[in-house]
């Protein structure tokens, strides 16, 4: 019996397979299809998700071949592309230009731009080189069958054979493709909301692009019902060892009724034409994809029997609009698998349920909120840009949408001021999408606080006073189920971050005095940042986050979040820390 199969070889099929031969556990993944991806999917990377990639050792790699961070610093909004292209508002996204210092004070890692078809590849070396003979791919997972003591999953080989495997616990990874159904599991949220089409192309845009820092355009066409009818670009390198002038695009628009059926490849690039605003344009049509926005959320993320989970497309489809889906995705996996590991070490699995279920309870609540943003996201774009313009949806309204941009673009129309203005406004509230480092960075879990030490300070602003959540803002707080603040230590002529402490297969015990060395043991790893014969605070950062005394500590889990935390050092805090460990390793809490 193997201890764990993954079903799905995607982005977090890959990343679970990584962490889980960085701790020694074997497994196998099954993959339906001959290879990795060839339609680029996701793109956007965040800060938490780069800081991964650190830790799974393919930061090096990655950054080789993310988009050049000048070519998508920005996001800007236009009628088109062609001759008579307007610009209607520009914004500096993803931590560039004036929020660039904001997001270095955030974590040690940048957000980045990298295509899935791209990424996967790297991911699927590092997994081969860590597990050779773990990856199967062309061998689909037709049935799952839990017992008491193991799942059994009937698949079917590249060569038509059908045979069983048995494994302790399965992750569903299959992107979304029915696993969840497939074990009893329903969705919960709003689907089908738009049909959208995916393009992916070659064509020489870059010398008729009017911005070459902006990564994603998005058309108001006026003679095109605005934001709903003309779709949005972004490019996709390849960027590594250098950017083609040819290089690959992508394109994505919803399908409107009087839209033919089935888009053929004229239609598509007669589409594709018009919204660009370009008649003549050579596109050499690599991919088309379709499919349907979804806001939904499975209703749980562990099996009946405990021992199948699921994690990324499987337990949630997120709307694209602010890229939080795979992002969301490879973090469930960094907070799942090192519960496994710990469960699969031990003697008695079965001890670690209590841990285990606090993977829903942990990942569960911030793929609602994100599925909720990220539709909020979709919709603002019409609602509040083209509103903001004066342009509508309606068929019938085009010489009035031609109306509203010459008003827009004419200094001396009576509504140019007025429009200006509105337009200004709703470029800077649909920052959510573009500077949310609150909701990219800043999330916590609040399951994990149990002495509710946050409840008196709003978990240090990251909740504002309203109750909300502070979806702009990230608020750095050690405070327990927080993730662990970034600050530069220094020690010798090594630069680390507090981030990069962190360690796959141990806690980490932060301590601000060599008092608490003796709670090192095979479990806890202890890091001084005392000046001394330890790390040095290199910048005094740590001193104003840690949230704890000149002499307390933080305990820090594999995935980076704060577990529990001293404000000072005393003997019976050094003498109790086994004690806590043990019940965050069975009960996945601890209260004193």
């Amino acid at each position: 019996m193997i201890p764990v199969a993954i079903v799905g070889g995607g982005p977090i099929g890959l990343v679970s397979s990584i962490l889980l031969s960085l701790n020694g556990i074997e497994h196998v993944v099954f993959e339906q299809y001959p290879d990795t991806s060839i339609h680029p999917k996701a793109c956007g990377l965040n800060q938490a998700t780069v800081e991964i990639f650190h830790h799974i050792g393919i930061e090096e790699e990655f950054a080789k071949h993310r988009a050049p961070f000048d070519s998508v610093s920005a996001t800007a909004w236009y009628t088109s592309l062609g001759k008579d292209s307007i610009e209607i508002a520009r914004r500096e996204a993803w931590g560039a230009g004036q929020r660039s210092q904001e997001y270095q004070r955030n974590s040690p890692a940048h957000y980045s731009i990298l295509a899935q078809i791209r990424l996967e590849p790297i991911l699927k070396r590092r997994a081969l080189a860590l597990n050779p003979k773990g990856l199967r791919y062309q061998t689909k997972v037709l049935s799952v069958r839990e017992e008491d003591d193991s799942v059994i999953l009937l698949v079917r080989t590249k060569d038509g054979a059908e045979e069983e495997v048995r494994a302790q616990y399965v992750l569903g990874a299959d992107g979304g493709r029915g696993f969840a159904q497939s074990i009893g599991i329903e969705w919960e949220g709003k689907r089908d909301i738009v049909d959208m089409m995916t393009v992916h192309f070659k064509a020489e845009l870059e010398a008729v692009h009017p911005d070459k820092s902006v990564f994603l355009s998005w058309l108001i066409n006026p003679t095109m019902r605005g934001s709903l009818g003309s779709g949005y670009l972004y490019h996709i390198g390849g960027y590594f060892p250098r950017r083609e002038a040819n290089s690959e695009w992508v394109f994505a628009f919803p399908r409107l009724p009087e839209d033919p059926k089935t888009f053929e490849r004229e239609d598509t690039i007669k589409r594709i034409r018009r919204s660009l605003g370009i008649p003549n344009l050579d596109i050499d049509l690599l991919s088309i994809s379709h499919w349907s926005v979804n806001a939904i959320v499975a209703e749980c993320y562990r099996s009946k029997g405990g021992r199948i989970f699921l994690v990324g497309d499987a337990a949630h489809r997120i709307p694209p609009w602010g890229a939080l889906g795979a992002n969301s995705g490879i973090q469930d996996a960094f907070n799942l698998i090192w519960k496994l590991v710990f469960a699969l070490r031990s003697s008695n699995p079965k001890s670690f349920d209590g841990l285990l279920d606090t993977y829903e309870f942990e990942r569960q609540p911030i793929a609602r909120r994100i599925a909720s943003n990220s539709l909020s996201n979709m919709l603002n774009h019409g609602n509040v840009m083209d509103t903001a313009l004066g342009i509508s949806a309606d068929e019938a309204c085009v010489e009035d949408n031609l109306e509203a941009v010459r008003a827009f673009t004419d200094p001396d129309h009576p509504q140019h001021i007025n429009k200006r203005d509105a337009v200004k406004k709703a470029a800077a509230d649909l920052d959510l999408e573009f500077n949310a480092p609150g909701i990219e960075i800043g999330w916590f879990y609040p399951s994990a606080d149990i002495n509710n030490e946050g409840d008196k300070t709003r978990h240090d602003g990251q909740v504002l006073e309203d109750g909300n959540f502070d979806i702009m803002n990230y608020h750095p707080s050690t405070i327990p189920g927080h993730n662990l603040p970034h600050a530069w230590l220094k020690k010798g002529d090594k630069d680390t971050s507090t981030r990069y402490l962190i360690r796959l297969d141990s806690f980490v015990l932060l301590a601000n005095s060599s008092q608490w060395s003796p709670a090192q043991n095979k479990l806890i790893h202890v890091e001084v940042i005392d000046g001394q014969e330890g790390w040095t605070d290199r910048d005094g950062e740590w001193s104003r986050l840690c949230g704890v005394g000149p002499d307390g500590a933080a305990l820090v889990r594999p995935d980076g979040i704060v577990a529990w935390r001293a404000h000072e050092w005393t003997p019976g805090a050094i003498r109790l820390l086994p004690t806590i460990l043990s019940d965050i390793l069975k009960h996945g809490l601890h209260e004193v």
